[in-house]
């Protein structure tokens, strides 16, 4: 169960994210594709590593998380329906703009993996652009439901944020509910001033017992500040331009290395500057 959004404040975009789950491993990625370079945070699941947040050298964010889905609701989903994670892979590698991609969506209708121990848990997914764009994509019976940004901000966690388009902020309810008051009040009370330092503040109110990593982007600047394990203290920078990470809060030494094979396994970083 996480929590993530999109800010856009003063000209400049900030996006951020809490990935909160069962301790599993992760794994950090930067690579490129054609004339673009693509950061994606990955974890392990069912022997697998499933991509679950990624930023694009031109500033597209998209990250994928729990959604619960009304009592009741049924998914219509087919094979000739569009899987969750191909969306993932087309809008880093393929679109450069939400509105490119949100083209795209109109003429295909999305499906989310379900599992069988709970049926009313599903998937939903954030996109955004440095421009001011973005959206949440839900699963609707035969459509795709899309929720678009409001105002200068935009925040998931993991009630349908289709089921509350007319409703105001402070009346959703649901798994996240809580999460998406605090993160809206704080980033409204801080909008003319949001950066870095109130992302971070952000995940640190929304922060859960099982939050393995927070993630805060700055797309004008191709940078990524990384923590793990609600440890907020210890930052790492990475540079997507340079294919490199590097210490930078909480260590003795600030230390840059290169991404060896396009990746590296959070474990492995985290022994790296004990």
């Amino acid at each position: 169960m996480c929590t993530s959004f999109a800010v856009y404040s003063q000209k400049k975009a900030i996006y951020g994210m809490n990935f909160d789950t069962d301790d599993i491993d992760l794994k950090l990625k930067v690579n490129s594709y054609n004339d673009m370079n693509l950061f994606c945070f990955s974890a392990l699941a069912g022997n697998k590593y499933r991509d679950i947040a990624g930023f694009n050298s031109e500033g597209l964010f998209i990250c994928t998380q729990a959604v619960k889905y009304s009592p009741g609701f049924k998914s219509s989903c087919d094979e000739n329906d569009w899987f969750a994670f191909d969306i993932f892979d087309e809008a880093l590698k393929k679109t450069r703009k939400t509105s490119e991609f949100f083209e795209i969506i109109n003429r295909r209708v999305i499906s989310y993996p379900r599992n069988p121990l709970y049926p009313d848990l599903g998937l939903h997914t954030i996109i955004a652009d440095k421009t001011g764009n973005a959206f949440i994509l839900e699963e609707g019976d035969d459509t795709n439901i899309v929720s678009p940004i409001h105002n200068d901000f935009i925040i998931m966690t993991n009630f349908p944020n289709g089921d509350f388009k007319e409703a105001n902020y402070n009346k959703v309810y649901g798994i996240g509910a809580d999460r998406y008051i605090c993160a809206h009040e704080y980033i409204h009370n801080n909008i003319n001033s949001f950066g870095i330092n109130e992302a971070f503040e952000v995940l640190s109110k929304t922060s859960q017992g099982n939050t393995l990593c927070s993630i805060v982007y700055e797309p004008l600047k191709n940078e990524i500040y990384i923590s793990f394990k609600k440890d907020l203290r210890k930052k790492w920078k990475i540079s997507i331009m340079e294919k490199t990470i590097e210490s930078l809060d909480g260590f003795l030494n600030n230390n840059k290395i290169q991404f060896t094979n396009e990746e590296i396994f959070v474990k492995d970083l985290i022994s790296l500057y004990k």
